[in-house]
């Protein structure tokens, strides 16, 4: 007999993964005649105390054993099987728990994250039961090659969920009110064994409505969206050609956020299956972590999404293609955005627009020939009366090309007086004028008047496209103490690299929702967190994933004004962070180059740095 409660969002995340029914992974068989041992562990995943039951798989590798009285389910409840100078685990939070790799590496993802594993309560039931899927453990074969490969395929969509599931409630009505968002959008994408890639950019601009939907659930309503999209695509960037799109959607989306305590507004993206005319496309199950900058209404979200592209069939005899044809696998496609999420401003007027920021840019430009990336860094000051002074821009370029790379510094010359048009609502409407004439623009403010974003796009008949991105942040009047601070870092860049004969790589660079600058003063820390690297040789090429891990010190230097220089610098190179943090130092946004030992730029980027310290 068991009394069942809804299930916690700790099970829900598990079973992700390990669904409660015996679900088998390809290649591992059951093992019969195992002792399957019940204990608790501490936060270290270490035993404590006695073995509370235990029990033997049958031939089928099922087993079934009965909880002690007082002992409740829970996530430092589990049960286990031990080979030799091997073991596998699973946590005890359900009637029907399997015993498999899964299992293993998601006890080993809590426990690498600090998770309280007492806290993450299940509901109580009174009998166990489950399958023990494993290699043969009794003859101790070695679980590594298996959890490695776990790491690289679901690590990061775990590791995002276990931060919103240690983390106490947040609350809902702290974050409601209108808010416009900002998306910039880059993309790779391959065609299985055919030599014809592309290079993307999308770029939207949304208006959501946050709502208190009780406890720490947030009720978002998606109320519409502008987006433009390109991608330049062929079998090499001498030949590639740019297609480009723009759309506004008016239908309304309603979804629904779990927000945390430490700021996390957690979004679930189910599996999704997309029919579009000849392809087809699988969309993964994925996580949208949006993370806080303390007690505001400001949002920043990296996202990280793939999908697999197929052929499609007609089921139906009438000619028209209506299914995705799995047997027809035909490329891979990944995308990654960085996404602000501010809250509108009401009744705003000129005054409230005043003091200087720190501005940081990115731009992709992509025709025939050439694809470009572009950075810049300066300072922005708002004089109060719908009025702004642009100082003066340095920055960098860099570029893959038919004949190889190309680099080259930039500065720009800065301008007093020029206007500045804000609706009431934040929405920036012009900014600067050109023959005379305001310069349309798409930008917004934030309610409290001191976070600024642009996201900009054009076009010339398809034969290039160009997309800008633009933060800014309202400096300190003085350089801000960043000592014990620690901060969530979202990066985004991409490296060009060719040689000239023909041999190019093109490389998009993310970082991982658990990565972090830890600052120990205002000159020194260190860099840890997990890198995502797509690459492709050549703009036709297949796209290979790799993961790198960093943990690495960095030094600083921040001036009175709060612009801000990292550097994480190694034997082959350095990675320099350029831009500014804010008043009070809770939000930092940067470009990032890379600069290899001894030569010059070829990765450009964007950073932003969210104080997350506890």
């Amino acid at each position: 007999m068991a009394f069942h409660e809804a299930p916690s969002l700790f099970e829900l995340a598990l079973n992700v993964l390990i669904p409660p029914a015996h679900a088998a992974i390809t290649g591992l068989d059951p093992v019969g005649g195992a002792t399957v041992e019940l204990l608790r562990v501490d936060n270290a995943g270490n035993p404590v105390g006695e073995v509370l039951a235990e029990t033997v798989t049958s031939i089928t590798g099922d087993y079934r054993l009965t909880l002690p009285d007082g002992v409740n389910l829970a996530g430092n409840l589990i049960v286990r099987i031990t080979g030799t100078g091997t073991e596998m685990r699973a946590q005890v939070v359900d009637q029907a728990v399997n015993i498999n790799p899964v299992s293993e590496f998601v006890l080993r993802k809590f426990i690498e994250e600090g998770t309280d594993l007492d806290q993450l309560v299940a509901t109580d039931v009174v009998t166990l039961s489950g399958k023990v899927d494993t290699f043969d453990l009794t003859a101790g074969n070695d679980l590594s090659d298996m959890l490695a490969k776990l790491d690289q395929e679901v690590g990061e969509f775990v590791e995002q969920q276990v931060a919103v599931i240690k983390a106490q409630p947040g609350d809902a009505d702290s974050v409601t009110g209108d808010y416009r968002s900002a998306a910039f959008s880059l993309g790779l994408h391959d065609s299985d064994n055919d030599n014809f890639g592309t290079f993307a950019n999308d770029m939207w601009r949304g208006q959501f409505d946050f709502a208190d939907g009780g406890g720490n659930t947030v009720a978002i309503t998606l109320e519409g969206e502008e987006s433009a999209y390109s991608n330049f695509s062929g079998m090499s960037v001498a030949t590639g050609s740019i297609y480009y799109e723009t759309d506004i959607d008016t239908e309304s989306e309603n979804l629904s956020g779990t927000l945390t305590d430490s700021g996390i507004l957690s979004i679930e993206g189910a599996f999704e299956e997309e029919i579009n005319g000849d392809n087809a496309f699988r969309y993964p199950s994925v996580i949208y972590n949006l993370q806080q900058v303390q007690n505001t209404g400001l949002f920043f979200l990296l996202s990280q999404e793939a999908a697999v592209r197929y052929g499609t069939t007609d089921t139906n005899g009438d000619d028209e293609p209506d299914a995705l044809n799995p047997d027809d696998r035909q490329g891979d496609e990944v995308f990654r955005a960085l996404e602000v999420f501010a809250r509108s401003p009401s009744g705003m007027s000129d005054s409230d627009l005043s003091g200087a920021f720190g501005r940081v840019f990115l731009e992709t430009y992509a025709q025939t020939g050439v694809i470009e990336l572009q950075t810049e860094v300066n300072v922005v000051t708002f004089n109060g009366d719908g009025t702004f002074d642009y100082g003066d821009a340095t920055g960098h370029r860099v570029g893959l090309e038919s004949n190889g790379s190309t680099y080259q510094t930039l500065s720009e010359t800065g301008s007093t007086g020029d206007a500045i048009n804000v609706s009431a609502d934040g929405d920036i409407i012009s900014a600067g004028t050109e023959d005379g004439q305001p310069v349309p623009t798409d930008g917004f403010i934030n309610d409290t008047f001191d976070f600024i974003a642009f996201a900009e796009t054009e076009n010339n008949e398809n034969i290039w496209a160009q997309f800008n991105k633009t933060l800014m942040v309202k400096l300190p009047d003085s350089a801000p103490d960043v000592s014990g601070k620690r901060y969530r870092l979202m990066l985004l860049s991409v490296a060009l690299d060719g040689v000239g004969n023909g041999s190019s790589d093109i490389e998009m660079i993310n970082s991982q929702f658990n990565s972090y600058v830890n600052l120990t003063s205002n000159t020194a820390g260190t860099l840890n967190g997990s890198f995502t690297l797509v690459e492709k040789t050549g703009l036709g090429g297949d796209l290979v994933v790799e993961q790198d891990t960093v943990d690495e010190p960095l030094t600083a230097s921040i001036a009175a004004n709060g612009a801000t220089t990292l550097t994480l610098a190694g034997q082959d190179g350095s990675n320099i962070m350029e831009g500014f943090f804010n008043q009070d130092a809770s939000l930092g946004v940067f470009t990032t180059r890379w600069v290899p030992q001894g030569g010059d730029p070829n990765e450009l980027g964007l950073v932003v740095l969210i104080d997350v310290t506890e």
